[in-house]
C-alpha cells in the first residue's frame, strides 16, 4: 500500500465478494484512487484507522458476523468518509437517507448488486472531484467572494409534556464552486493554520445573530449557539466586540451561547479563564462541547465559567440500544444540575432516545430525529410567523 498521505483519494472496498472487489478496484484505480481491500471484520477495523479512507464501498450485511454492525461502528467513530453501500439483496433494503438519519453517515449511494461501470462512474467520479485538496488561496477566495453560508439545526428545550423550540445552532458551510458544499471538518484546520478562523467565525456569528434579530422582531425569542475556535480564546477584546455587535442588532447577550470543545477549554486554563470570564460577565452563554469523549476534567469543569454542557453525539446515538449510555447520560445530567449547568444532548436519532432524555431531565436536545441542519430559508416550519402558532409546529416531536 502506498503512503496514504500522498493520495487525497482513498477508497476502501469492504466486501467478501471477490467480483465486487475486483470490479470496483479496477475502475477506481484507473481513475486515480488509492485502493485498500477488507474481506472480514478484522481487516475492516484495521484499515478504517490505518488507511483513513475518504470513500468506503461496503456491503454491511455480508462483511461480518451478525454481531458486528459496521454502519453503527462507523457512525460512532465520527469519521469523514463518504459511503457507497451495496448489498446482495434486490432491492437494497437500506436508503441513503435512512442510513444518514440512523448513524449520521454521509452516503452517496445505496444499491443492490451487481456493480456496473455506469453505477461506479456515477458515484465514484464526483467523490474524486470533491476529495481534491483545498488550499489557503481557495479559502481566502471563499471569504472574499461570499462563498460561505450558514445552516441551522434546531435545539429543543424540555417542557412539562414534551419539547419546545429553544433555539438553533449555526453551522458553517463552504459553497465551493467546483466541489459543492464543503463541511467544516475539511477546512477548519486549514483556516486555523493560516489565520482565517477569525473571519469565518465573524461570518457565522453575524449571519446567525441577524437571523435571531429578525425572529426577535416577529416576537420569537430564540437562542443561538455557535462553535468558537480555540484560536480565538487569546483575544481579550473579543467579548467587548461581540457585545457591541449584539447591541447593534437588538439581540440580548443571553440569546447567544458559544460552544467550546474540551481540548480548547482545558488547553491553556490561565489565559482561557480570562477570556471565558469576560464573556460570561457580559451575559453570553458558554457551552462545553463534546463532553464525555475528551479530557472530561471535572476539576476544570467547575473552575471554568460554563453555563451549559453538551453531551457528545457518540453517547447520544447509543441511548436507544445501550443501557450503559443511558446511565452515563443520567449521571452527566445530575452532575450538571448540581453544578448549576444546563445539559444538552446531541445525537438524538430516535423517539426512544428523546423519551429517555425527557425522563432523566435533560434540558435540551438536538439530532437528526428532530431535524437536520438546514438553510435559513427552510426554518419556517420551526419558526412560525406568529408566536401563537408555535405549538402546532412541534407536534411531530412533542
Amino acid at each position: 500500500m502506498m503512503d496514504v498521505r500522498n493520495s487525497p483519494n482513498r477508497l476502501l472496498i469492504a466486501d467478501t465478494d471477490a467480483d465486487t472487489r475486483r470490479i470496483a478496484g479496477d475502475f477506481a484505480a484507473a481513475h486515480g484512487y488509492t485502493i485498500a481491500y477488507a474481506a472480514d471484520e478484522a481487516q475492516f477495523r484495521d484499515l478504517v484507522g490505518r488507511f483513513a479512507p475518504t470513500v468506503i464501498l461496503i456491503d454491511p450485511l455480508g462483511l461480518a458476523p451478525q454481531d458486528f454492525d459496521a454502519l453503527r461502528w462507523l457512525g460512532l467513530r465520527r469519521g469523514g468518509s463518504t459511503l457507497i453501500v451495496v448489498t446482495a439483496q434486490d432491492p437494497c433494503p437500506l436508503a441513503p437517507e435512512e442510513i444518514h438519519m440512523a448513524y449520521g453517515l454521509e452516503v452517496a449511494m445505496a444499491e443492490a448488486k451487481p456493480l456496473s461501470r455506469s453505477m461506479l462512474e456515477a458515484v465514484l467520479l464526483p467523490q474524486l472531484i470533491r476529495s481534491r485538496q483545498l488550499c489557503e488561496t481557495d479559502l481566502r477566495r471563499a471569504v472574499d467572494r461570499a462563498q460561505l453560508c450558514a445552516h441551522y439545526q434546531p435545539k429543543l428545550r424540555r417542557a412539562a409534556q414534551g419539547w419546545e423550540l429553544a433555539g438553533i445552532e449555526a453551522l458553517l458551510r463552504w459553497n465551493h464552486p467546483e466541489h459543492g458544499l464543503v463541511y467544516p471538518d475539511d477546512f477548519i484546520e486549514l483556516a486555523e493554520s493560516h489565520g482565517l478562523i477569525g473571519a469565518l467565525t465573524d461570518y457565522v456569528l453575524q449571519d446567525g445573530i441577524d437571523q435571531i434579530a429578525a425572529w426577535n422582531q416577529r416576537g420569537h425569542r430564540l437562542g443561538l449557539s455557535v462553535n468558537l475556535s480555540a484560536k480565538l480564546l487569546t483575544d481579550v477584546d473579543f467579548a467587548d466586540r461581540m457585545c457591541d455587535f449584539l447591541f447593534s442588532r437588538g439581540v440580548a447577550p443571553d440569546q447567544l451561547t458559544l460552544e467550546i470543545t474540551e481540548s480548547a477549554a482545558f488547553g491553556d486554563p490561565p489565559s482561557t479563564l480570562e477570556i471565558l470570564s469576560r464573556l460570561r460577565a457580559r451575559g453570553i452563554g458558554l457551552a462545553l462541547d463534546d463532553f464525555g469523549i475528551g479530557y472530561s476534567s471535572l476539576t476544570q469543569l467547575y473552575k471554568l465559567p460554563f453555563s451549559e454542557v453538551k453531551i457528545d453525539k457518540t453517547i447520544g446515538m447509543e441511548l436507544a440500544q445501550t443501557p450503559a449510555a443511558r446511565m452515563i447520560v443520567r449521571a452527566i445530567v445530575d452532575l450538571g444540575h448540581h453544578l448549576g449547568l444546563s445539559v444538552c444532548c446531541e445525537g438524538v436519532e430516535s423517539k426512544t432516545s428523546l423519551d429517555v432524555l425527557h425522563q432523566c431531565g435533560c434540558d435540551q436536545v438536538q439530532g437528526y430525529y428532530i431535524a437536520r441542519p438546514m438553510a435559513a430559508d427552510d426554518l419556517g416550519q420551526w419558526v412560525p410567523e406568529r408566536p401563537e402558532d408555535r405549538p402546532a409546529a412541534y407536534a411531530a416531536v412533542g
